[in-house]
């Protein structure tokens, strides 16, 4: 079991006549979360490793966040509630067991009900809209150009031996999957414990090693909200005999390019390829979808990622802009949304 000390003192501060709460700051310089007393201090034993009832408690929080519940917005003091050695009679330790009294079923959707409009506005930027518009250069985008592709087989056929043996892997797995969109007015159908757990584990697995566990945490917290406030469709995937969500891949359509937006997945599904699989359907989908000429997976986090997508025909481009054609209108199941607010683009 990992350990970690880190120092608090606890702030008290009169919201209500008849409320306190305590707020917690982190301290990146010295890797502590710091704060101050009115008349004592603390230090928390953090236990830095995750399991099913941690998340479960970490995501009760954070939904009492999402409900707009004010004192629940300090995400250092829920760090210290789950992961922490508080006494059970702690206030952080309280309010953890009001939330958890309150958390909504596995896969019940509690994320903002947003307007399409709003959404497209908030995938704007991940999308890279900074270097569409040149307000300022992003990192270069990895692109599979498809006006020389007529089939998914075709570009399968064009792949090295290795890779195809990958695919191949990966259309035999045991999974499911399904395409679920992101609809107006309502919560993202991966706005649930169930994708959470998917989203936090992925975050925590990548990064827990480079930048440390709370790091990571917060990490994935931030990455949830934004792609359950996104637009899109979602590819969920789960294990064919347990029925259990294990990855989850957002896919975004503008113009004439269709980007995977995000891919997060479980510890499980890391191991039985099924980013290969996100990867090989993307494909499939965009070469049989009408009008698409470009896939775009996004920047990558380090070079190995970048050698890896171009080993899947996916090029680095520094001037992605003039390949990857975003000029148009947000795609979704019955077409184009034609309403013009984002279309000059």
């Amino acid at each position: 079991m990992a350990v970690s000390k880190y120092r608090f003192t606890w702030l008290f501060l009169l919201l209500l006549p008849v409320a306190t709460a305590f707020v917690v700051t982190r301290s990146s310089k010295h890797g502590r979360l710091v704060g101050t007393s009115l008349d004592a201090q603390q230090t928390v034993n953090i236990e830095t490793s995750l399991d099913d009832e941690k998340v479960t408690s970490l995501f009760a929080w954070v939904s009492q966040a999402f409900a707009g519940v004010p004192e629940y917005n300090n995400l250092m003091l829920a760090f210290a509630a789950v992961f922490g050695d508080l006494p059970d009679d702690s206030e952080p330790v309280q309010m953890l067991r009001k939330a958890e009294a309150l958390l909504p079923g596995e896969e019940e959707p509690v994320g903002d009900p947003l307007p399409v409009g709003d959404r497209e506005y908030y995938s704007l930027g991940a999308m890279g809209a900074g270097q569409w518009t040149g307000q300022y250069k992003t990192r270069p985008h990895a692109l599979l150009e498809l006006k020389n592709i007529t089939s998914v087989d075709e570009w399968v056929k064009s792949l090295p031996r290795g890779c195809r043996r990958t695919i191949a892997r990966a259309i035999q797995q045991n999974f499911t999957v399904t395409t679920k969109p992101i609809l107006d007015r309502k919560p993202a159908p991966h706005s649930s414990l169930a994708h959470f757990r998917c989203v936090v584990a992925h975050e925590v697995r990548l990064l827990g090693g480079t930048y440390g566990f709370l790091d990571a945490l917060g990490e994935g917290i931030s990455r949830y909200i934004g792609t359950t406030r996104m637009t899109g469709e979602i590819q969920e995937y789960r294990n064919a005999t347990t029925g259990k969500v294990i990855a989850i891949a957002h896919e975004v359509r503008k113009g004439k390019t269709i980007r995977g937006q995000w891919f997060y997945a479980d510890d499980t599904a890391a191991q039985n390829y099924v980013w290969f699989h996100s990867v090989y359907d993307l494909v499939r989908r965009s070469i049989d979808a009408e009008g698409v000429t470009c896939v775009d997976l996004g920047p990558s986090g380090s070079d190995a990622f970048s050698e890896l997508k171009a080993r899947y025909g996916f090029r680095s481009v520094d001037d992605w802009p003039a390949v990857a054609d975003y000029h148009g209108d947000f795609w979704y199941k019955d077409g184009p949304r034609s309403s013009g607010r984002w279309s000059f683009f």
